[in-house]
């Protein structure tokens, strides 16, 4: 069966406040280590996960800073998946990385490995944001960053900007919007920022240190968000993804429709493509040891009950433009859900949906609200209720 391969590299310089993934700022000589315990791994996955046989259809590093691996270590994880699953021709081969890390040698030597596309995490060109983000690099550092990516040959980039900082303006984030612009990027990913339990930011939140924007404020942010690179030919194809024709993010699209997808490294996600999902541990000690001592390091499964597999159906399908087809929802449904669904859809305010017999999908005004309108919506599969309440 088709894959999509994720390793995950959890290295990085310093740790973001805002970040919530499994990260660590490595310790003299474990980088190495680890690169071989990677290779370990995807040599046991892929003698214990025999329906997931290959070829791989996509592959993506990300982390943590996969950046920081040089070269001969990316170049090494890429040769071991294409001898133990092989890689498709056209594969899309992304690397994440922090625009203050790059060299002209290093990129041209991920070039050379087989990666061919670059995520760069620039997140602003506002020195004030940026430092509010505690980032290691510079507005500068990123548009030179894009400069040697595209010298090294890299046609398609990538670039992520965060938005709904404490103070921030519609005029301060127009800034970066247009910034961004001016560097030609391929692909755009957008990120509210979030306080999540456990970060510094949350802990500075609770404080009063941080006061979070109003929803309204951050509506307004998305909304122009939305109109700024549509108006720029860019494809506002998925919730928090922009893209110029041709250039949607293949692997995350993967994620979106429910195909089947590996995750290596400590904390990665798994999807079997049907209902069952797996993860490694969140702990990079505990990974040493399980791979060491030749054990998969996985730290728990969730067989999806048929209830919550519809529901994640309709949510994947509902971050994206393509929405869902009335075909499609007959197809995982049934006939008589299909038809609560559309019933429940036809509720929502008109400002929240793109809606007609044959098709279903949620505006950008609806994606900012997805969490409501998913709430609602999901009342259409539970047989007790009426398909016709009111959204509110």
């Amino acid at each position: 069966m088709p894959l999509h391969l994720y390793f995950h590299l959890p290295y990085c310089r310093r740790k973001c406040p805002y970040c919530d993934f499994y990260k660590q700022v490595p310790r003299s000589g474990e980088r190495q280590r680890f690169i071989q315990a990677l290779l370990t791994e995807a040599v046991l996955a892929r003698t214990q996960y025999d329906i997931l046989t290959g070829p791989a259809l996509t592959v993506y590093f990300g982390g943590g800073t996969p950046s920081l691996h040089p070269p001969e270590e990316i170049g090494a994880l890429i040769m071991q998946a294409r001898e133990l699953w092989g890689i498709q021709d056209s594969a899309e081969i992304t690397l994440e990385a922090n625009p203050g890390t790059l060299t002209a040698e290093m990129l041209a030597g991920w070039r050379q490995a087989g990666v061919n596309r670059l995520s760069l995490g620039a997140q602003s060109f506002s020195p004030r944001k940026l430092a509010l983000l505690y980032r290691d690099h510079t507005a500068d550092e990123t548009e030179k960053a894009v400069k040697l990516a595209r010298a090294a040959g890299f046609n398609n980039l990538s670039l992520d900007l965060i938005f709904g900082l404490p103070g921030e303006t519609l005029d301060e984030w127009r800034t970066d919007l247009e910034q961004a612009f001016a560097l030609a990027p391929e692909h755009v990913s957008l990120y509210n920022l979030e306080f999540h339990e456990g970060t510094p930011f949350d802990r500075w939140r609770a404080s009063g240190k941080l006061v979070p924007l109003s929803e309204d404020v951050e509506a307004d942010l998305y909304l122009a968000t939305h109109v700024f690179f549509t108006q720029r030919g860019y494809e506002h194809y998925e919730v928090s993804n922009f893209a110029r024709p041709g250039y949607r993010a293949a692997h995350n699209s993967a994620y979106w429709e429910q195909k089947p997808y590996l995750g290596l490294g400590p904390s990665a996600h798994s999807f079997d493509g049907k209902r069952l999902r797996f993860f490694n541990r969140p702990d990079l000690h505990a990974y040493f040891a399980e791979i060491e001592a030749n054990r998969l390091p996985v730290g728990g499964q969730q067989m999806l009950t048929v209830q919550e597999h519809l529901e994640e159906w309709i949510s994947l399908a509902l971050r994206r433009s393509d929405g869902i087809l009335w075909a499609a929802a007959i197809e995982h449904l049934g006939e008589p859900l299909a038809r609560r669904l559309w019933a429940r859809a036809e509720e929502l305010p008109e400002a929240l949906r793109v809606w007609s017999a044959e098709h279903f999908a949620l505006s950008a005004e609806g994606w900012f609200r997805e969490n409501s309108v998913l709430l609602f919506l999901y009342q259409a599969l539970e047989t007790n209720t009426a398909p016709s309440a009111s959204y509110s």
